[in-house]
């Protein structure tokens, strides 16, 4: 069963939203996780009492999974209460128990598919999971420092082929693989990619521009970066915040932080974004990292930036221009090392 009883709950509860801190396209998701857990560690108990001699390495797998993504259980049942009350909470988890029971004990288990099991625990502990349940473990276990999913090698890989969108660049990027890839909806967005399993406020995207036949020089985006130049790069509404010249693949390129306060269908919407641009022959690219939420959240959209901007950091940094190595580069002169803002 996939948590659909404790989905009921959740989906019939009156509580705020703001307690599990996502949205209504979440709750299946989280409550399909929280089930896997639970039904994981019935069956490793029951492994561990009915094959005495395969408990600690029922112990063992257990603690592997709990080293890659915690104790879910720990993580989720405070939110849970809070959105359910203490003891509606502890009521339908004792029924999602009781039917996850009831479907371990009407399945036999050999030593042979015990030792299986094991085997399937140890793999999952290393990301083998089926999705999208894989990226809601991430989003539980990260959500709060999501750089650490990248660094813990959790990543899925993009490529363009210089199609379509990408205007003829050919090129690589690595995403954090809790993020849900998307089709970008205006015609310079290659694709985005969208926090806790494409439920989320953050997004990261891909842009791809032309810059009518002109070869953008290191020169050239060092006068861009001067006072009275730099603010004509942030979109209309935007205040500029930070910004610095970059390098990647030994390319010219800036990093600039702004916020912007947007209307859309009547609701007043407060985004922070860090966007790093840098220019290849004569295309523009630019990955462009959000977080955003009502204006009257402001100051959830501040705690929420400060988490991806590192993450941001590590992305635009994962940038791979195959062509550049299918010929040989033109010597390097000074200063032409990369340089990356601080976080």
């Amino acid at each position: 069963m996939k948590g659909l009883l404790l989905l009921v709950v959740l989906l019939t509860c009156s509580s705020s939203l703001e307690a599990i801190e996502p949205n209504q396209g979440n709750l299946s998701g989280l409550a399909e996780a929280y089930g896997f857990v639970m039904g994981q560690n019935l069956s490793l108990d029951r492994i561990s009492r009915e094959y005495p001699a395969l408990a600690r390495e029922a112990l063992l797998a257990k603690l592997a999974f709990e080293r890659t993504f915690g104790d879910i259980h720990d993580q989720l049942n405070p939110k849970f209460i809070e959105f359910m009350g203490e003891e509606r909470f502890r009521e339908y988890r004792a029924q999602l128990e009781g039917q996850l029971n009831e479907m371990n004990g009407q399945q036999k288990i050999t030593r042979a598919i015990a030792e299986s099991f094991l085997e399937d625990v140890r793999k999952r502990a290393e990301g083998e999971i089926y999705s999208p349940t894989l990226e809601y473990l991430l989003a539980i276990r990260f959500g709060d420092n999501p750089v650490q999913e990248y660094a813990r090698g959790f990543r899925q890989r993009f490529h363009t082929d210089g199609s379509g969108k990408s205007l003829g660049v050919v090129m690589n990027l690595q995403l954090p693989q809790s993020w849900q890839e998307q089709e970008g909806n205006r015609p310079h967005i290659v694709r985005k990619w969208k926090s806790d399993a494409g439920t989320g406020m953050e997004l990261i995207m891909l842009q791809v521009r032309g810059t009518e036949g002109v070869s953008i020089t290191r020169a050239d985006v060092a006068e861009m970066m001067q006072p009275g130049e730099i603010e004509g790069l942030v979109p209309y509404g935007g205040a500029l915040q930070d910004y610095g010249m970059v390098s990647v693949e030994g390319l010219p390129g800036y990093f600039m932080d702004f916020d912007l306060l947007m209307e859309r269908a009547g609701m007043a919407i407060y985004q922070k974004l860090r966007q790093y641009t840098f220019f290849y022959h004569d295309r523009m690219v630019a990955v462009q990292c959000s977080a955003g939420a009502l204006e009257r959240d402001h100051e959830l959209v501040e705690t929420q930036f400060g988490k991806i901007k590192p993450l941001c950091a590590q992305v635009f940094n994962s940038v791979v221009l195959p062509e550049k190595y299918l010929k040989p580069e033109p010597e390097r002169h000074g200063g032409e090392d990369v340089v990356m803002p601080s976080i």
